[in-house]
């Protein structure tokens, strides 16, 4: 009877340990994940200082594959063997996706325009706080207005225009088709007129041009966001890179990144993240 018992109790303890579920997966290794940055997030310091707690916090390591300029960034970024890249939100980030080498597009952070003049002010929109009202009184003094089509900016500009209900004179406003944006200060100079450009490289001095000031800035409606995209074979831990990018803790320091750096403002701007 006893031997009968002992089995019993055997034969259960062994349907009971093969009923439970297996042990989690081991935590995957340390990897490395091959990133494309705009090149204005690596001359800021921004982007080493990221990856700097990105790493102490995973153990994960961030390779740069590539940087500078948002044409080269996506061009190598289309080459292949890079997991992830930020740029400024565009058609260039869309088509990425669209054409199944990227997915997840998601805005992760904010630059911002400023709104840059001749010496003289004609227009006298030296410290307007509005873009659209500094627009508004650039149309009426007829002061010539440089916009450059490939940069972002035109968009902005496209913006202002449509909600605030203003119409740019066809005299007055000059068109920039190039991609240098340095060309763009020199013929915004050589023309006395006012345009819109990246703040980041303005107050780092990297474009500078004589007798070309600091009109506006500050308006939340110069702001352009940033979308980070993975490679469609990207490794897991890029994920965790995004993750990171987009979460609160690192939201809250882009908000203070660089305050007192070059001026009274962060660098960068967070985004609302749900």
């Amino acid at each position: 009877m006893r031997r009968v018992l002992l089995v019993a109790a055997l034969a259960a303890c062994s349907s009971k340990s093969t009923s439970e579920p297996p042990p989690p997966p081991a935590a995957p290794a340390h990897q490395t994940i091959s990133v494309a940055v705009i090149g204005g997030m690596m001359e800021t310091g921004f982007w080493p200082e990221l990856v700097s707690r990105f790493e102490r916090a995973t153990g994960h390591t961030v390779k740069l594959a590539a940087t500078g300029p948002k044409p080269l960034v996506v061009a190598a970024f289309r080459k292949g063997g890079i997991d992830l890249i930020t740029v400024h939100a565009s058609d260039a980030m869309v088509n990425l996706v669209a054409d199944g080498l990227a997915r997840d597009p998601q805005p992760w952070l904010r630059n911002d325009l400023i709104i840059v003049g001749p010496t003289a002010d004609p227009a006298h929109i030296r410290g307007e706080t509005s873009a659209a009202a500094a627009l508004g009184k650039i149309i009426a003094a007829k002061a010539p207005l440089l916009v450059h089509a490939t940069m972002g900016a035109d968009g902005v500009l496209h913006d202002l225009v449509e909600d605030n209900h203003l119409v740019l004179d066809p005299v007055a406003t000059l068109r920039f088709t190039g991609e240098n944006q340095h060309e763009v200060l020199a013929q915004a100079a050589k023309a006395g007129a006012y345009t819109m450009i990246g703040r980041i490289p303005f107050i780092t001095k990297k474009l500078h041009a004589d007798g070309i000031e600091l009109m506006v800035r500050g308006d939340v409606r110069l702001r352009r966001p940033y979308l980070v995209e993975l490679s469609t074979t990207a490794n897991p831990a890029a994920a965790e890179l995004v993750a990171y990018m987009r979460s609160p803790e690192t939201q809250a320091w882009i908000a203070s990144y660089g305050v007192g750096k070059f001026d009274d403002g962060p660098l960068f701007f967070p985004v609302t993240v749900p």
